[in-house]
């Protein structure tokens, strides 16, 4: 079982269409946000596979397209295979990147230049975030690890261990030294 004890994501099966409905009112509505455009287009990955059938086909095709335009436009990619909870939240969301694999639990926060990554080439294990976690900007987290519920991830903090339920994990401050002089 993943840090924090609860299961990744709520256990609760709601269809896509109340899935959409949820990320509209955590994004207050407003169709024209692209953290909502990518989470939409995300999960319409998740619920069209490849398909031999016409209609699946098609509906594959669209999503690849439209999953084109949420990496070119807004820079965020999150793979079909990613398991995104419910409301997960993206106010700022540029430059973020989601390895295949990865499970973000429900009502979890990312910021702009978040990465959840690999921790080497040969690419073992993913990141698991627990519910209600949230990563400052810049934040990365890396290979297999567990980040438990309820946990914050500061500005440029980069997580190479499992971090256990209700922790705060920030980033060294950096260091102001004079000139030198020549």
């Amino acid at each position: 079982m993943p840090a924090g004890g609860g299961p990744r994501p709520s256990d609760e099966s709601p269809s896509l269409a109340q899935l959409i409905r949820e990320d509209w009112v955590t994004y207050d509505r407003r169709w024209l946000h692209p953290g909502l455009h990518a989470v939409i287009v995300h999960r319409l990955g998740r619920a069209s596979a490849p398909s031999r059938s016409w209609r699946g086909r098609v509906q594959w095709f669209v999503f690849r397209v439209a999953r084109v335009l949420v990496v070119n436009l807004y820079g965020i990619e999150i793979p079909p295979d990613v398991v995104v909870g419910r409301r997960l939240r993206l106010p700022h969301p540029h430059g973020i990147v989601i390895v295949p694999g990865s499970v973000v639990g429900d009502d979890c926060l990312l910021r702009h230049n978040v990465t959840l990554g690999l921790a080497s080439p040969t690419g073992v294990g993913r990141p698991t975030l627990g519910n209600r976690v949230q990563l400052g900007p810049g934040a990365t987290v890396m290979g297999g690890i567990s980040v438990g519920d309820d946990t914050l991830i500061g500005p440029n903090a980069l997580v190479i261990r499992d971090v256990p339920a209700n922790s705060r994990v920030v980033a060294p401050v950096a260091t102001v030294r004079p000139a030198r002089r020549s």
